[in-house]
């Protein structure tokens, strides 16, 4: 972006126009000229480099395009402090020994020296350095320079985004580029909105000027999602800007207009990637059952669509975690009741407590400073797998149990009909079929436990589950105590299976 008094724009008739630059002849001089005086002054003070360029203001070129452009060129260049010693502690020390008075010149020198033999440096680096960390006494160390047509691509890209920077909302529509496109909005941590359907996006964000505070973070936030925008094909943008004396101005820009803008599109940087980095990192450990899936498709919702963080998969069935940047009270209640009008989404909301720019925390949100808690969401998790196995234990009970052969496995008997393991076993052990007996995940015809029961006997653990699982058992353990059998350890590595003291 460009400092707000170097934007160029005209107003015509309730519309503002950025005046952009199209790469004729003239301003590609222009840009040469300007980008020379840059490489001239490598080595050279912010100062020197400045006053140069205040020459060109006398030109034809009116004086706001000629600093915009060197704004611009301020990004390709490294300016840094050249000081063997701090600034700061020569000004402190000077402060100190002249208590807060001008000193006279003859005063002066004699602090200069005193400074310098409590710094243990040479006088005269006292006067040079003492200065040196402010901008114009900064060095031009460093200059990659773009060519003048990248020049004036990247000036209208910092029109546009200073523009928007006064924008009430921001509405656009691309063709292409949407997952890319989500992503930014995301990791930017805008509060936005979608219409349309999937291939057919409409999305409005909502601009700096309609929130009362963090505005410069939030319209730099929304400033790097415009590249992301343009670098999509047919793509077209809405913007409601509010101008001097609050008045509303319409600003409208296509794709087909063909204005210059640059090819080369950086990487978004994210709000705060380390939340939702550190939240999969801790999730992850925990070994549950539910499996964490990252960024995953929108959800379809009445008129348009939610974009979650995160996805927890169970058996099919799954539950969605949103990560919300900058809020305000309206704009959280708004994406609850749209949550309310989808039956088949279960979508959790979390909000960090420090980037809420007005009003209240709704309720059924999730609060948080620093990092997302475990807790409530594993609650919530528990919560939609009870409801799940409760759910499906009613389909059990109306499903007929037709199981056939000596042994049958719970897990591909849950396969069969379309249920979870959770819930099949629950109504299994409350009600096994006629003939057969559960131990463990699986279901074992009686006649087929008697002989396996007499396969049994006191002796090496490791040898009894290797027989018992070449006869197919997945859970040789328990079969063992539930034939009337317990496990002596005789160290790490070795142990005994016994007959237990309380059998039959």
């Amino acid at each position: 972006m460009l400092p707000s008094e170097l934007l160029v724009a005209k107003t015509f008739k309730g519309t503002v126009r950025p005046c952009y630059l199209a790469p004729t002849p003239q301003l590609l001089n222009l840009a040469q000229t300007i980008i020379e005086i840059y490489n001239n002054h490598l080595g050279k003070k912010r100062s020197q480099l400045r006053s140069q360029l205040r020459l060109l203001e006398y030109g034809p070129h009116n004086f706001r395009l000629i600093r915009g452009l060197s704004t611009v060129l301020d990004r390709f260049s490294g300016f840094v402090t050249e000081s063997p010693i701090d600034p700061q502690i020569i000004r402190k020390t000077i402060f100190a020994l002249s208590k807060g008075f001008v000193p006279s010149p003859t005063k002066k020198q004699e602090i200069i020296l005193k400074a310098s033999e409590m710094l243990n440096v040479p006088p005269e680096w006292i006067e040079r350095y003492m200065w040196s960390d402010l901008e114009g006494e900064q060095i031009l160390k460093s200059f990659t320079p773009p060519t003048p047509k990248e020049l004036l691509a990247h000036y209208n890209l910092s029109l546009t985004q200073t523009l928007l920077f006064k924008s009430k909302f921001v509405e656009f529509s691309v063709e292409g580029n949407w997952k890319r496109i989500f992503r930014s909005i995301k990791r930017l941590g805008l509060m936005y909105s979608i219409s349309g359907s999937p291939g057919n996006y409409n999305v409005a964000v909502e601009g700096p000027i309609s929130i009362i505070k963090m505005t410069e973070r939030y319209g730099t936030s929304l400033a790097k999602l415009l590249p992301e925008i343009l670098a999509s094909k047919n793509w077209r943008i809405h913007a409601q800007i509010i101008g001097r004396g609050n008045r509303l101005f319409n600003f409208e820009l296509k794709s087909s207009e063909g204005v210059h803008f640059p090819d080369l599109i950086p990487e978004v940087e994210t709000y705060d990637s380390s939340i939702e980095e550190s939240f999969a990192k801790r999730f992850s450990s925990l070994g549950s059952k539910w499996r964490l899936l990252r960024e995953p498709d929108p959800i379809p919702v009445p008129g348009g669509a939610m974009i979650p963080d995160f996805a927890f998969e169970l058996q099919g069935r799954r539950v969605y975690l949103e990560i919300v940047g900058f809020w305000t009270s309206e704009y959280i209640k708004k994406k609850i009741s749209k949550l309310h009008a989808v039956r088949d989404h279960n979508l959790i909301i979390a909000v960090d407590v420090d980037l809420g720019i007005s009003g209240e925390i709704p309720g059924d949100v999730i609060t948080f400073r620093g990092e997302v808690p475990l807790k409530p969401i594993l609650d919530r998790l528990e919560t939609e797998e009870r409801a799940m196995v409760a759910s499906e234990l009613n389909r059990l009970e109306r499903l007929p149990l037709v199981v056939d052969g000596p042994l049958v496995h719970v897990g591909d008997l849950a396969a069969n009909l379309g249920v979870s393991r959770v819930a099949l076993l629950k109504r299994l052990s409350d009600s096994p079929p006629g003939g057969y007996v559960l131990v463990g995940e699986d279901l074992i015809r009686k006649d087929q436990l008697q002989r396996l029961a007499s396969k049994i006997t006191c002796g090496s653990l490791e040898e009894l589950v290797r027989k018992l699982r070449s006869e197919g058992i997945s859970d040789p353990i328990a079969l063992i105590y539930h034939l009337g059998f317990t496990i002596k350890w005789r160290g790490l590595n070795s142990a005994e299976v016994v007959k237990s003291q309380n059998s039959k």
